[in-house]
């Protein structure tokens, strides 16, 4: 694999898709309110952890033939850590910030990348989304505004009821969720927002493109009161990787052009 082809992999390993949506023209009350309410609740914890499954469709991955399936685990601690590691068959990546330096880890290519990035996790979103294309995994649920995050990125907001999310033997532990819409652009969302604590359970992006492909996210082990420490947040890299350069999106796009 050339440097090239590895900068490009290790940026689309650890990116989520960020999407431009339309300004807001229709809100349902109802959706708002429990929109609001969920992304008050993170907002409002100072560190917390989670997991996700997280399933990609190959065509919203350059280079993938078949679905992308991780797990991926985040920790943050506000106002600028973040921790997220996505394990799948493809392998390891990690990405750390921790205020002062962002460190990203393709552990099967075995190569690293550290850029300085002294900045609040707001401030490391849109550092990344400007200048490098991409955004931090799941960072619209560590954002300080996560309302303001998700909100603007739909065109229209629609309550679609209550159901069950789907677990255990015959669905019997499943939990009770909100079920909202979003419709953008680029993109439609369902997120489903469990009844009992206001936080999101499923995650669902169906694509305006050919074969409308889609992004997954089921979400658990909600922990708001996360023990987080400094070594949560500390990158070290393996023996023997190598680091890379990062390129920004302007690079990228002239040695493309060459």
């Amino acid at each position: 694999m050339d440097k090239f082809t590895s900068r490009s992999a290790l940026m689309t390993a650890v990116c989520v898709m960020s999407v431009s949506i339309l300004p807001a023209l229709a809100v349902d009350p109802s959706a708002d309110g429990l929109l609001r309410q969920m992304s008050a609740k993170l907002a409002g914890s100072q560190s917390f952890s989670f997991e996700a499954i997280r399933e990609i469709d190959p065509a919203l991955q350059e280079g993938m033939a078949v679905p992308d399936k991780a797990k991926v685990t985040v920790a943050v601690q506000r106002p600028d850590k973040i921790a997220v590691e996505a394990v799948s068959y493809s392998g390891t990546r990690r990405f750390v910030a921790n205020g002062k330096t962002l460190s990203l880890l393709d552990q099967k290519h075995h190569h690293y990348a550290v850029l300085p990035m002294r900045t609040s996790l707001d401030g490391l979103v849109e550092q990344l989304d400007t200048k490098y294309g991409f955004i931090p995994p799941l960072a619209e649920f560590a954002v300080s505004d996560p309302y303001k995050e998700l909100r603007g990125q739909a065109k229209t907001l629609t309550y679609l009821g209550q159901a069950k999310t789907s677990a255990g033997f015959l669905g019997w532990f499943g939990e009770e969720c909100h079920r909202i819409l979003l419709k953008g652009k680029e993109a439609d969302a369902e997120i489903w927002i469990a009844v009992n604590d206001s936080l999101p359970r499923q995650l669902t992006a169906t694509f305006h493109r050919e074969g409308k492909p889609q992004l997954k996210l089921s979400f658990s082990k909600w922990n708001l009161a996360a023990p987080v420490t400094n070594s949560t947040f500390t990158f070290i890299p393996p023996a023997g990787a190598e680091q890379i350069e990062i390129w920004t999106t302007a690079k990228m796009q002239a040695a493309v052009k060459r």
